[in-house]
């Protein structure tokens, strides 16, 4: 694929990615269940306000992998919240100093549904290529449960949406048992990584759909412009933005002006974070703070207002109401 970088993040629409974060060094990334649980929250959470539509994940000691289709192009803003709000409170839970992953997550690209049912099974047959259990049934931490029974299922992973894209390719009734023996076959018979054959090493699919990939990157718009379009100028974040204005009666100025202990500031920094996809960095710019860390700042401070004042959470609770109608798309997606 002449001219295209290796690695890029490509964005679109609707794109099918295979995600892999891994410790730096190797080293772990969970050390026990409570962990685990912090981790699984956390890609929920984000799931959840990014809209993504999970297939498939699995958390290992020293990686997690995640198949997931992005119907906004909100990947990178995305995984840019999940990894670092874990790995702040993995550092501080466990008194770490240094990098927690190990540089930027891998991101490989799939052309479309066709090809789900065996990337899944690699993720859901890698606690075994580790050596963690017989088979994927018995790992706890992964997607496969839900595949396996019924009873097991989390209501952010995608369960009929893969098993969908089997009847629709191959014809039948009965996909869940299907996709149980094809995934259960893989352990008399490993099959190779779905990657051995994959464009670059990263792209899987069709020559044509790697056609339309150069054709995207040739495309892009030059680094100093890509400031347009960043998540923070989205709508989402603006509706956050004008709801914040409203309940508090106050300018723009006040929501951006440095130092400022300003309720609504704090009010801002909060809900962005729980129901945008905005980054801190972003964040930093529109409230005035002089480095992306000093977000959180705000964060903690309404949280702790809001632990102590009557009065904090009745204004959240009209703000979450006024978000409950000024974005009824946006949550009717989350809740799915």
């Amino acid at each position: 694929m002449a001219g295209m970088p290796r690695r890029l993040r490509i964005q679109y629409p609707d794109a099918i990615y295979h995600l892999m974060a891994r410790g730096n060094g190797r080293q772990d990334i969970v050390r026990d269940d409570h962990d685990r649980e912090q981790l699984l929250v956390g890609l929920a959470r984000t799931v959840r306000r990014c809209s993504w539509r999970v297939y498939a994940f699995a958390i290992l000691s020293n990686h997690i992998h995640v198949v997931l289709k992005t119907p906004q192009p909100n990947l990178a803003q995305g995984m840019q919240n999940f990894l670092s709000s874990y790995a702040n409170a993995w550092a501080r839970r466990h008194r770490f100093v240094g990098h927690v992953f190990q540089g930027r997550y891998r991101a490989e690209l799939v052309e479309d549904e066709t090809y789900l049912w065996s990337v899944t099974r690699y993720v859901h047959l890698n606690p075994v290529r580790a050596g963690l259990v017989a088979e994927p049934g018995a790992w706890s931490w992964s997607s496969y449960a839900g595949y396996a029974h019924r009873r097991s299922r989390l209501d952010w992973v995608a369960y009929d949406e893969l098993l969908a894209s089997w009847e629709g390719a191959f014809g039948g009734s009965d996909a869940s048992s299907s996709y149980r023996r094809y995934v259960t076959a893989g352990l008399a018979e490993p099959p190779p990584s779905p990657w051995s054959d994959a464009h670059h090493g990263w792209v899987l699919g069709s020559a044509d759909f790697v056609a339309r990939l150069a054709e995207l990157v040739r495309c892009a718009p030059p680094r100093e412009r890509r400031r347009e379009s960043r998540l923070v100028q989205g709508l989402e974040f603006r509706r956050v933005y004008e709801v914040v204005r409203r309940v508090y009666q106050v300018e723009s100025r006040e929501l951006s002006r440095r130092g400022s202990r300003h309720e609504a500031r704090a009010a801002l920094a909060y809900l962005a974070r729980r129901h945008t996809a905005a980054t801190n960095a972003e964040l930093a710019e529109v409230l005035g703070v002089s480095r992306p860390d000093s977000v959180p700042n705000l964060t903690r401070r309404f949280a702790g207002w809001l632990a102590e004042r009557e009065e904090v959470r009745e204004r959240l609770g009209r703000l979450e109401e006024e978000l409950s109608r000024a974005l009824p798309r946006e949550k009717t997606a989350n809740q799915v």
